[in-house]
């Protein structure tokens, strides 16, 4: 069999028509990123917060979604693949308590026996208790020390908040004021009886005090540091000595700053997660003011609704992400003018999602340049991510060389300032902003559940995105940052040489997981013309040669996210195969090498009569245990991948 076989032509065509068939209306792509119940869960819980209760479509909508992720056990788990956590499984009871569900429910008795088996909510995560505190199902004398007077440190102190990871930074803002207000909603019948359901002891008989840094074994991913327990201990004799002015600053600090973020990001918030939360914080310091009710709207842009699955919000919107891979991917495929015509109305919709102004007044409010980025989204909250604005631009010069529209001056211009401006001393890129905090406070991490959330720092996947971008432009000495887009990428370029591992291997951070880092960095080094007998990327090719499965596909476990090593799937993955396959091309294989035809075969043969591939396991991931489903990687990837190949062989 030969790459460009009729087979193979035909299998990319039935790709290519299901991957138009899913577009949107404005011509782009926008999948649900499937995540974690919990997050519906605090969508119910904070409409009942401020006295805005769902109406009941949305709560039996919401009920079918309960139902439909409910393991066999009665729990639900972090992500759309792990085993129960105490952390999802204690909000989903409260949450479906609160839509209307019965006590004596099956699936309610089931979810109740499992979480109070083990301990209950005094075993739950901090930001799960965090949560039950403002459903008035748990006292905030069980959490830790959250004063807000943290913000009001001067800023050049390396624990200053603004140092922090952007997302955890703004959910501590809510949290501050929640924490420094003990707000809860009021105590009626219902929470009565929650409280007898998740205290079969008693709700007077807890001691909720010893429970401030208790957690289930089954939820902790990060054991709390001594030096965050010492920080703990500080801050809570700290906060008993401050005068209640000092308090009335703080939250008025805070209050401000969630208020800047509710209206610079058109109510949507960086993510539900923090989102949910200003509505609720909003709301504690005055329950009237409209800024709620636009907040609460502002998060039905998250929102996802079908009859399969019911009602459930998304972890993010990805319009930018799946249109930007979406247009790599048509134009891969051999004869891509055929696609001309939509490919140009994708690459205008792109446009459209770019950013063209900063934040305003951006350094009170610890915010980094934004004009010429782009989001993971639609631009609509205005926090663009550094490889997403490298993979539109990439987008936009691959569509440009379809449909012989050039990409504007002004475009790559500010591309170019926008991505250098996430550059990190090491040489590599960061996400959303560029690095502002040390591994020391990495060390500080309060979640339990998750790892890297303290600090955004420089990732492999990152910088090979930002690499071939900035490669793309720096030929252009038209552009004023021709000559520094040069030297970012030499540095970029020994930054991923440097963190390739003895193996071969790179460590992931955003996808799963080995397999994903070598897609990025493989593509990243061929195109700064890394020769494919350089040894980087023939180690590259042989750790991917040495993985690959007897049946010719590729398959990585979710768990290697939590064991920093691979761990092989029980069967083959049609997104880890097509990563797979483009690296190995990048790395130099030809086509007519047997493992890359024993990997098109793969796909050949395991592609769905409408054109797509299944989904399988999650191949995204963030802060290393909440793994994701993508749902347009399983045709845009096999689809780029069988492309390119293709276009190659022929």
């Amino acid at each position: 069999m030969r790459i460009e076989d009729r087979s193979v032509r035909s299998a990319i065509d039935r790709a290519a028509a299901h991957l138009l068939g899913r577009r949107r209306p404005d011509g782009g792509w926008n999948e649900e990123m499937t995540w974690c119940a919990a997050l519906t869960a605090k969508y119910v819980i904070a409409h009942h917060a401020v006295g805005r209760p769902l109406g009941p479509g949305d709560r039996d909508a919401i009920l079918r979604y309960f139902d439909a992720w409910q393991l066999a056990d009665g729990s639900w788990g972090l992500h759309p693949a792990s085993p129960g956590y105490l952390y999802a499984t204690t909000l989903c009871y409260v949450a479906s308590r609160l839509c209307g569900r019965a006590a004596e429910h099956p699936a309610a008795a089931r979810a109740r026996e499992w979480l109070v088996h083990r301990g209950g909510p005094c075993w739950a995560p901090t930001w799960a208790k965090a949560w039950l505190a403002v459903a008035n199902v748990y006292s905030w004398d069980g959490l830790p020390a959250l004063p807000p007077e943290l913000f009001l440190l001067p800023e050049w102190l390396p624990i200053h908040p603004k140092h922090f990871y952007c997302h955890t930074r703004l959910i501590y803002l809510a949290l501050g004021v929640l924490y420094a207000r003990r707000f809860a909603m009021p105590e009626d019948e219902l929470v009565r009886a929650l409280r007898t359901e998740l205290y079969p002891g008693g709700w007077d008989a807890v001691r909720f005090r010893e429970h401030r840094s208790t957690v289930a074994a089954g939820d902790v991913y990060v054991e709390p540091t001594s030096l965050l327990r010492t920080a703990y201990g500080a801050l809570g004799l700290i906060e008993r000595t401050l005068p209640k002015r000092v308090r009335r600053v703080a939250v008025e600090r805070l209050v401000e700053e969630i208020r800047y973020e509710q209206s610079t990001t058109g109510q949507h918030g960086i993510s539900p997660v923090s989102g949910l939360l200003d509505a609720v914080a909003l709301h504690a310091v005055e329950p009237s003011s409209p800024d709620v009710d636009l907040a609460l709207e502002g998060m039905r842009t998250w929102r996802w609704q079908d009859e399969g699955e019911g009602l459930r919000l998304a972890g993010a919107q990805s319009h930018t992400w799946d249109t930007s891979f979406a247009i790599q991917a048509l134009c891969a495929a051999p004869e891509p003018d055929r696609f001309a015509e939509p490919v140009r109305k994708a690459a205008g919709a792109l446009l459209s999602y770019r950013l063209t102004a900063d934040p305003p007044d951006r350094e009170r409010h610890w915010r980094s340049l934004a004009r010429g980025g782009w989001c993971f989204t639609d631009g609509g909250h205005a926090w663009p991510v550094s490889d997403c604005a490298a993979e539109a631009l990439d987008a936009l010069l691959a569509a440009s060389r379809v449909t012989g529209e050039p990409v504007s001056w002004t475009v790559k211009a500010e591309a170019a300032r926008f991505i250098l401006a996430r550059r990190d001393s090491s040489g590599g890129f960061s996400s959303y902003e560029e690095r502002r905090g040390s591994p020391t406070l990495a060390r500080l991490n309060p979640s339990e559940m998750f790892d890297d959330c303290m600090i955004d720092r420089a990732y492999v996947e990152c910088t090979g995105s930002c690499l071939r971008a900035l490669a793309a432009l720096s030929g252009d000495d038209d552009l004023p940052s021709a000559a520094e887009s040069r030297d970012a990428v030499a540095a970029a370029r020994r930054f991923l040489l440097r963190e390739q591992l003895a193996d071969g291997s790179w460590l992931g951070s955003w996808g799963v997981f080995q397999i994903y880092a070598a897609f990025h960095a493989d593509l990243a080094l061929r195109d700064v013309r890394v020769p494919a007998e350089r040894e980087a990327l023939r180690r590259s090719a042989r750790w991917l040669l040495e993985r690959q499965r007897p049946d010719g596909g590729w398959g990585e476990d979710w768990r290697s996210c939590l064991e920093k090593r691979y761990v092989p799937a029980p069967e083959g993955s049609a997104i880890q195969t097509a990563w797979a396959l483009l690296a190995l091309d990048a790395a130099g294989l030809p086509p007519e090498h047997g493992a890359m035809m024993q990997g098109v075969r793969w796909l050949l043969s395991h592609q769905q009569t409408d054109g797509a591939w299944a989904l399988g396991q999650p191949a995204g991931v963030f802060m290393n245990t909440a793994l994701l489903h993508y749902k347009l990687y399983p045709v845009a990837f096999p689809l780029w991948a069988l492309g390119k190949l293709a276009r190659a062989g022929g």
